[in-house]
């Protein structure tokens, strides 16, 4: 038999297809990832079909060239197999339990038909891709974390019903950034993320200042990333004042290290769901009366 239509082949290409799905997903470049979502989903089925009987992934408009080449009579002058689509179509017949139209979406994305479809739409089809990859591996009896390798927690969260939508989507993205850092380091000297990190660091500090070209007040404060463990900075903005109580509440997250980001007090607590140590909120107690004259950009006031 053909030896790139082989059960290993096809395990092979998926798991290096699914691996670069998760890069794109971790990037933002959703269109790429739909692409190589696809591409494994694609291989991934047909693995699975030519486990079962090779024959499976034969396309019937070739003609019985492509039935004696995958019994291993003769070799075809045109290598023809059977499309994602038909792939698919094929399993179901065969009850393999599948996701229904999210997962016939990403394969049209990935064939180019839903031209039309925004890329927060294909942003949205990581859970189902995540749950195809299982079913399929299941299938297949394959270890689906070794097929996952590194991406595996990222998988387990995009399909984990406990969590709340914005905290798997939290997860996903400090997970994405982590890695993302970490492959920076690659080919350098041993040690040298632990040195960067270490230069970096600085102890955690609230500071009142305010933003360019305006008076409004803020307050940045500096917790260590969730994702790299560098230095990253919460920015908390006016939420209500009376005379002797400003409450700031938490807005925005940055780490410049990674490139995480988190918009909101409900992103930003669900970056931290185990110890609750973030603070989301900020209470200042001040005098009846504050100073009247404009804050210049750059000022800062500890309170």
């Amino acid at each position: 038999m053909d030896d790139s239509l082989s059960f290993a082949t096809f395990i092979e290409g998926a798991q290096k297809a699914a691996h670069r799905a998760m890069e794109d997903h971790g990037r933002g470049d959703y269109d790429e990832f739909a692409l190589h979502a696809g591409v494994a989903v694609e291989k991934l089925a047909k693995a699975v079909l030519v486990q079962k009987n090779p024959l499976y992934i034969v396309d019937m408009r070739g003609g019985a060239e492509m039935l004696f080449h995958l019994g291993g009579h003769r070799l075809a002058r045109k290598v023809r197999t059977i499309g994602a689509a038909e792939t698919l179509a094929r399993l179901r017949m065969l009850d393999v339990s599948l996701p229904g139209p999210q997962l016939d979406l990403l394969i049209d994305m990935r064939n180019g038909v839903a031209h039309s479809v925004a890329s927060s739409q294909a942003k949205s089809l990581l859970p189902t891709f995540a749950e195809t990859v299982a079913a399929l591996a299941s299938e297949a009896a394959e270890d689906v974390e070794r097929f996952w390798g590194r991406w595996t927690d990222t998988a387990r969260t995009a399909v984990d019903d406990k969590s709340s939508q914005v905290e798997r989507d939290v997860m996903i993205r400090i997970r994405q950034a982590r890695h993302r850092f970490d492959d920076r380091f690659t080919g350098l000297p041993e040690g040298a993320k632990e040195q960067l990190l270490s230069a970096r660091r600085t102890p955690e500090s609230f500071d009142i200042t305010t933003l360019p070209d305006s008076r409004t007040a803020v307050i940045r404060y500096t917790p260590v990333c969730p994702a790299c463990g560098g230095q990253a900075s919460t920015v908390f903005t006016l939420s209500t004042s009376t005379a002797t109580t400003t409450i700031m509440n938490a807005t925005a997250f940055a780490c410049q290290l990674c490139g995480l980001e988190l918009d909101g007090a409900e992103e930003i607590k669900a970056a931290n769901p185990r110890t609750g140590t973030w603070p989301v909120g900020v209470s200042i107690s001040h005098g009846p009366t504050l100073p009247s004259e404009t804050v210049t950009l750059g000022e800062t006031r500890t309170g």
